[in-house]
């Protein structure tokens, strides 16, 4: 009986490990995807926001191993994620290039530039043991809440960014039923008529891509300053692109798009237990593959037939 116990309270503590590392894990695609979807609502798909979070871990984790703040790393991430966005949203909306070419190509630009600077900074061969920062973003516990029997610890007791991104889902929704985003819908969905409505699409455009860049330096951060105490080549390891897969799979629906964040980090987790339980049956290889598989069989069964904004990724050009 007491070896059942053990083994009753061993299985808790995994699966409750699971449910709080999805939960705490979630916070980057989840802030970064919530954005791009208001991007995408508005006809513009950013395909650079994988590099902007790259260089928003790279810049961050910079400045917090020469100064040793925190918060100064963060703004650093914001300005960082910010520019990419703005060197997109220069190509895209002033000179009306390609979206997706346009955004492959300057998440290419943000890896190279980022090893490169990287080990310019630290030396060619900086293994065994990477350069680390001592103090990473602390966890917030909410009080009163924090302290309900297993909720308070699994839902209350994270970085105040997971609290910012929940939060941000029921914003977004909000967003859509208000005069703004009624305005955002309507140029992604025909700009013409938005701009002949009096809507000035390119300035608006600007203004999401700008905000979307400093949230995406800001979710990048998070990799090098909160989960990690280091920086690692391509450390964002393609979470830009499934952030858009999973809007894809959401429906462009905010209040959707949060279990499927949800859903895809509690593969990422499992996978990552796979792998450090050592099953040698189990290939490693397989372990990593494990989360995008689900993500691409799930677009395969439920992404069919969904209808984005009409506009999206079709270059505008004002009307004169």
């Amino acid at each position: 009986m007491e070896d059942s116990g053990e083994v009753e309270e061993e299985m808790n503590d995994v699966v409750f490990g699971l449910i709080y590392s999805s939960i705490s894990l979630a916070t980057p695609i989840l802030l970064v995807s919530i954005i791009e979807l208001i991007v995408e609502k508005g006809g513009v798909l950013n395909l650079s926001i994988e590099g902007s979070m790259l260089i928003g871990a790279f810049s961050a984790f910079m400045v917090a191993y020469y100064t040793d703040n925190l918060i100064y790393a963060s703004i650093t991430a914001a300005f960082s994620g910010l520019l990419l966005c703005l060197l997109f949203a220069f190509l895209t909306i002033a000179l009306a290039l390609d979206q997706m070419v346009t955004g492959i190509a300057l998440n290419l630009l943000a890896l190279g530039v980022t090893s490169y600077l990287y080990r310019a900074s630290f030396g060619w061969y900086v293994s065994p043991i990477p350069p680390h920062i001592e103090k990473t973003i602390a966890t917030l516990e909410i009080p009163v809440l924090s302290k309900i029997p297993l909720i308070g610890e699994l839902l209350f007791n994270h970085i105040p960014h997971t609290y910012i991104a929940f939060i941000m889902v029921f914003i977004c929704w909000f967003l859509f039923k208000t005069d703004l985003g009624l305005k955002i819908r309507a140029i992604g969905e025909d700009p013409e008529i938005a701009e002949a409505l009096g809507i000035n699409v390119n300035v608006l455009r600007y203004i999401l891509l700008l905000v979307e860049g400093a949230i995406a330096g800001i979710s990048g951060s998070l990799l090098s300053i909160a989960y990690y105490n280091m920086f690692l080549d391509n450390m964002t390891s393609g979470r830009g692109y499934v952030a858009i897969a999973l809007i894809i799979l959401a429906r462009w629906n905010p209040l959707l798009l949060l279990p499927a964040v949800y859903f895809f980090n509690f593969v990422d987790v499992l996978q990552l237990r796979i792998q450090a339980s050592g099953l040698a049956w189990f290939p490693y290889q397989f372990s990593l593959m494990l989360p995008y598989l689900f993500t691409i069989l799930a677009l395969f069964i439920m992404g069919r037939r969904v209808r984005g904004p009409s506009s999206l990724a079709k270059p505008y050009k004002k009307l004169r």
